[in-house]
């Protein structure tokens, strides 16, 4: 008993209490036994004692249809007890259950007692998620997303005039003992970092000054400024020394790489940093080696997934770089653009789910031997672990691996034949971005692109008749509607819900000619327009960010080599299932406003 008791303390809302709180449980708590079938509480009855499973399932119907279900650490009947209000559901033990039974008057005297622990019951279920911060698997989930630049991390600046001698302000270096100087100049600040130092022993007869080896302007941020944010600055611009000014823009301090890690502890750092340096495709290969570690250690400490998949992005460009650099021709480099396509083009892409790559020529370039390197290109990121794509969007695709004309020829086609698969492929030729090579080749074929469905907007509505291919996972009781055929209890997060909400707001950022390809910054750029209002902007990031977030969680648990969209619903805690709910009732009001904003019923 004590020990089953123990463990509620790792679940909300007990980690709430302290020991006096779990000592009176300990006293007050009984455990009890119901085979299956047993009812619980009727439809219309009060609740006697609070409920905590432990073992088992129960679940919730009205008028016969299945509303909940409650397993493993859910509660239940607090939330009437506490409003004194009657069961309006029948609750029925459908596997053998051992719970926790609460009387009421221990239940009162807790709420009374601990104002937090009463609050959770009536937190709604953002924020009871939210709340999920302060359990254990989630203990460092706020550092990163709510922790702010203060002043008790930074080095006192070291800083000198411009016309200092090289050796006089390496010297004062020395003496104050830092790795970065600060250059005062007649208008702003310069640093001088370790890397400036090996250029002056390279170039010293032809250096006087100090102001000579400068970094100027150098890139700073200003006191109180998110550290998750100030990561992803000193990752992007592969900066170790960075300069902080107070919000009177007054110089406070240097903020130093390795000191955010030691507060920041996961790999990213050292992906970038090795990801960077490589110069073999060995290399390449060993550095990514690392991103799922890194993802692991982001999700863990409850970063949300659309941060983590910044992060990812970050790296990936880097990598596709180093692999456009190893394998393609000079000839190649010079005269084409790689670009990247689907999840990876809008840059939502967390785990290697698969490859979405394309490569455009420049018109009249002749490129030889493509199968070849094509082919090489593509095993290299088999080796680094991205599956293939299996709709074959890959440059080893002669259809994805081809001229400017050739593609213009191809939309064309595609704009005078919008059946599905042409609907679809230019839907992810709009998802795409320049990673490496000239990216006026890419600008090129996506400025055609986007004329030519100016000039016909029938396309507009072609593409939105897309989102009725999937169907919804929530019935019209607020239950889930699972797979068949193998995936019996699970639902296909991707195909009902991800997929209809990212190319529903892809439609409408062809139509209001959003240029970011990221779902989350085109939701926040249809709020800025008008077309959604700030509550259901809202609403549709935090959705998305659900359901990411539980796709990632399933996908973590799987091996590596794994890949799938099922989701199991047994397999989540009420607040996951509750939130999923949530998310898909959210999706399908969407859904609903894209059919009756392009008036989808009259679209053949």
């Amino acid at each position: 008993m004590n020990q089953l008791l123990d463990s509620l303390k790792e679940h909300l809302p007990f980690s709430i209490l302290d020991d006096m709180a779990l000592e009176i449980l300990r006293k007050n708590t009984k455990i009890g036994y119901y085979p299956n079938n047993s009812v619980l509480v009727l439809n219309g009855h009060a609740f006697e004692f609070v409920y905590i499973v432990i073992k088992g399932q129960v679940e919730a119907r009205s008028d016969g249809e299945l509303l909940d279900i409650y397993s493993n650490n859910d509660v239940f009947g607090a939330i009437e007890i506490l409003k004194n209000e009657l069961s309006t559901y029948e609750y029925t033990v459908s596997e053998e259950l051992i719970c926790f039974e609460l009387n009421k008057n221990t239940f009162f005297e807790l709420c009374d007692k601990y104002t937090e622990f009463r609050d959770y019951f009536f937190l709604s279920l953002v924020e009871r998620a939210n709340s999920l911060k302060n359990k254990k698997e989630y203990e460092s989930m706020g550092d990163l997303m709510i922790s702010r630049l203060d002043r008790s991390i930074l080095h006192q600046a070291c800083i000198i005039d411009g016309s200092t001698p090289v050796a006089k302000a390496l010297e004062t270096m020395e003496n104050a003992r830092v790795s970065s100087i600060l250059v005062k100049n007649r208008e702003g600040y310069g640093i001088v970092t370790d890397a400036d130092l090996r250029y002056y022993i390279l170039n010293s007869d032809s250096i006087d000054n100090i102001s000579q080896i400068q970094t100027y302007p150098m890139i700073s941020t200003t006191e109180g400024e998110f550290l998750f944010n100030i990561l992803l600055l000193m990752t992007q611009k592969s900066i170790k020394h960075l300069p902080v000014f107070s919000k009177n823009k007054e110089l406070i301090g240097v903020l130093e790489l390795i000191d955010l890690l030691s507060f920041f502890s996961n790999q990213t750092y050292l992906v970038n940093i090795q990801m960077q340096n490589a110069n073999t495709l060995e290399d390449v290969i060993k550095a990514s080696s690392r991103l799922e570690v890194m993802v692991r250690a982001l999700h863990s400490k409850g970063v949300k997934s659309r941060y983590i998949a910044r992060i990812v992005s970050d790296i990936n460009k880097r990598m596709y770089n180093k692999l456009f650099s190893l394998i393609l021709p000079k000839e190649w480099q010079e005269n084409a653009s790689l670009i990247l396509l689907g999840s990876e083009g809008r840059s939502e892409q967390i785990l290697r789910t698969d490859q979405d790559n394309a490569i455009i020529f420049k018109a009249g370039f002749k490129p030889n031997n493509i199968q070849e390197i094509t082919t090489k290109f593509v095993e290299a990121l088999d080796a680094i672990g991205f599956p293939r794509c299996a709709g074959n969007v890959m440059i080893i695709n002669p259809m994805w691996c081809k001229s400017i004309d050739e593609y213009k020829t191809t939309i064309d086609e595609w704009c005078e034949h919008p059946n599905y698969e042409n609907i679809m492929d230019m839907a992810i030729l709009f998802d795409s971005f320049s990673v490496a090579g000239d990216d006026k080749i890419h600008n090129e074929v996506m400025g055609y692109l986007k004329n030519s469905i100016d000039s016909n907007p029938i396309l507009i509505r072609h593409l939105a008749k897309s989102i009725e291919n999937f169907d919804s996972a929530i019935g019209i009781f607020s239950q889930f509607v699972t797979s068949g055929k193998g995936h019996r209890g699970e639902i296909d997060i991707k195909k009902s819900a991800i997929f209809p909400m990212i190319h529903g707001i892809r439609t409408l950022a062809i139509e209001y000619k959003i240029e970011v390809t990221n779902t989350y910054e085109r939701i926040k750029e249809l709020n800025n327009l008008g077309f959604f209002n700030r509550e259901d902007a809202h609403d549709m990031i935090e959705s998305l960010e659900i359901l990411n977030s539980i796709r990632l969680n399933t996908q973590l648990s799987l091996p590596s080599s794994a890949i799938s969209n099922y989701i199991s619903i047994n397999s989540l805690s009420k607040i996951q299932r509750d939130l999923l709910k949530d998310a898909l009732k959210t999706v399908s009001k969407f859904k609903k406003t894209i059919q009756y904003h392009y008036k989808l019923s009259l679209v053949g």
